[in-house]
């Protein structure tokens, strides 16, 4: 039990109502987009939806809303807003999709028990003991309706959403109070899924070590009586699967629940649902995590870095260390690509099929730096989400020194074993030789070598043009079916300006005068008051060509050397034949 990990928690998610079916998604990261194209970052399946119809931002535990111009209004609990605040238990209406934001509630504390345990009792199912013939009703109808079971699972945020009811339909069917449902790994290691405990959040579940070492050996339901420390507690244990590969455990029985070989009986059918149903709804998890790793290629940021003709070099350069170990610092301006070519050197090295995982340090408060790097209390911390995959951390030099070290230290193993296998991408304004108090010293050997420069987006104005056009392809066309134009004195506007917030300020620009100019295409008047067009340049003065540049030479000599041709050479480096022919030449007169 001193290897019992804490399940990670995600503190707030999102329950998607649509098309028959419910989908959870936990909140991780700060900007979501919603709408019907396959690359926003949630895909709404319903045709009433825009390609690109809802911005969802969050700043803490402030979650914040913008309607993108989709071509159905966007309700906030029935009233029609183009932007606000999403409160926890709030619902939006988009098109026939119902969006509710729901906070998870913590789980039950797990306690080792390390003391003794003492058996008083145990009871297991005697296959060889006929069933009565005049049973239980009750439980004869739970095992038949369990036996018979089809339930239709939506799409899941974790395992722990299909875990959680899994436990309170088993304390309903056995009428206990409290539950743990966990996997058993090799080495007495035990993974937490679930818990429920309907006696009070003070209460502690306690799990000792002989209950689990007993449900391995056993094998099978099992009714247990023991003594921890001053107290007695009686338990269903329910092993599950075939290794067994977890394990059900049920406590604190209500008056008159229900007890010997017909409750071992029940509770060997709920134990093959459980696991069934856990099975499944890993396999679900599997496939939707495979589907959203792939889901980067064809993506829009996937075809705007391949479209961009100034990321060409370091686009080469992330391509060459994807299938590397090292530890590799992207520097550019704020809204550069920084993340996207983080995420193109994790889906084209060996580390595609592992998680994704991005941190943006700069959104968050430095003092909650340390716990979402390593974890926390109900928070496991991303560098474990990001076991066997990419850690991304943007902005990484607001981290401090002394947290840079340990970061270090903990991929290279010192600090968790379980970290070693995590990939570690960075992003930064500035170099670490800008600001050298700012970085540690072992992290800016790391990566003084592997530091690529994302060039701003004004160093190049055909990018400027190619990313808006794919941009309001993205966007979709307009109300009535036609594509999004820009006009040549809108191309101009864009061309000349000098994007301070780079490729994402000219996505932000193009949403909104996507969505002003409607059907019509977009002019200047429908860009932002700080895009204004450029005023006509002064026609220069005429260059003079090199012949007249030398003719006016010629005769300022001559006149300084009073018409002494012979002079005039030896000043002007040249042969006194050379200067008579040049004289011939430009028809000039001593």
């Amino acid at each position: 039990m001193d290897r019992l990990q804490e399940r990670e928690r995600t503190g707030f998610r999102l329950l998607v109502f649509g098309n028959g079916s419910v989908r959870t998604i936990p909140m991780q990261g700060e900007r979501w987009v919603l709408g019907r194209s396959d690359d926003c970052t949630i895909t709404l399946r319903d045709p009433t939806v825009s390609r690109r119809h809802l911005l969802l931002e969050r700043a803490g535990d402030t979650f914040r809303f913008r309607d993108l111009g989709g071509s159905n209004p966007v309700m906030l609990d029935g009233s029609p807003r183009t932007e606000g605040v999403l409160e926890v238990g709030q619902t939006l209406l988009i098109g026939l999709s119902r969006i509710t934001l729901e906070q998870r509630n913590a789980p039950a504390q797990i306690v080792a028990a390390s003391g003794a345990t003492v058996v008083l009792s145990r009871e297991v199912i005697d296959d060889e003991l006929q069933p009565p013939t005049a049973g239980n009703t009750y439980l004869a109808a739970a095992r038949r309706v369990l036996e018979r079971i089809e339930w239709t699972f939506a799409d899941l945020g974790d395992l722990s959403d299909a875990a959680e009811p899994l436990v309170e339909l088993a304390i309903n069917l056995t009428g206990r109070r409290r539950g743990v449902l966990a996997r058993l790994h090799a080495e007495d290691g035990v993974e937490i899924l679930a818990t429920l405990d309907a006696m009070g959040p003070c209460d502690e579940i306690r799990l000792p070590e002989q209950i689990l070492r007993d449900a391995r050996q056993l094998g099978r339901p099992n009714l247990v009586t023991t003594q921890d420390r001053d107290r007695v507690v009686d338990r269903l244990v329910v092993p599950l699967g075939t290794g067994p590969d977890g394990v059900l455990v049920l406590e604190e029985p209500m008056h008159e629940a229900p007890s010997g070989q017909d409750l071992l009986r029940l509770g060997r059918v709920l134990g093959k649902v459980i696991w069934h149903r856990l099975q499944e709804a890993q396999e679900r998890l599997r496939l939707r995590d495979e589907v959203q790793r792939l889901r980067f290629h064809g993506t829009t940021p996937h075809q705007a870095l391949l479209a961009s003709t100034r990321l060409h070099e370091v686009r080469q350069r992330a391509r060459e260390l994807a299938n590397t170990e090292r530890v590799v610092l992207f520097v550019g301006e704020p809204g550069t690509e920084r993340e996207e070519l983080a995420h193109f050197m994790h889906v084209e090295g060996t580390r595609a099929k592992g998680p994704f995982v991005t941190v943006s340090l700069a959104s968050l408060d430095e003092n909650s730096h340390e716990g979402e790097l390593f974890g926390q209390a109900d928070y496991a911390g991303a560098i474990r989400a990001a076991q066997g995959g990419t850690l991304f951390l943007d902005d990484v030099d607001r981290l401090s020194p002394a947290l840079q070290e340990r970061l270090m230290k903990s991929l290279q193993g010192s600090d968790n074993q379980a970290t070693a296998s995590t990939r570690l991408l960075l992003a930064s304004s500035k170099a670490p030789a800008d600001e050298q108090e700012q970085w540690a010293a072992s992290l800016r050997e790391r990566v003084m070598l592997y530091t690529l420069a994302i060039p701003p987006l004004r160093s190049d104005a055909r990018d400027v043009l190619a990313l808006a056009e794919l941009f309001l392809s993205d966007l979709g066309p307009a109300r009535d079916g036609s594509p999004r134009l820009l006009s040549e004195r809108t191309k101009r506007i864009l061309t000349c300006y000098d994007w301070p917030d780079n490729v994402r300020e000219l996505r932000r620009v193009l949403e909104i005068a996507a969505s002003r100019a409607g059907k019509q295409p977009i002019s200047p008047r429908h860009l932002p008051d700080n895009l204004a067009e450029p005023s006509p340049q002064p026609a220069s003065p005429e260059i003079a060509t090199l012949e007249q540049v030398e003719a006016e030479h010629i005769r300022e000599v001559l006149q300084r050397v009073g018409g002494n041709r012979a002079k005039a050479a030896q000043v002007l480096g040249i042969a006194a034949s050379t200067l008579y022919e040049k004289l011939k030449r430009y028809s000039i007169e001593e």
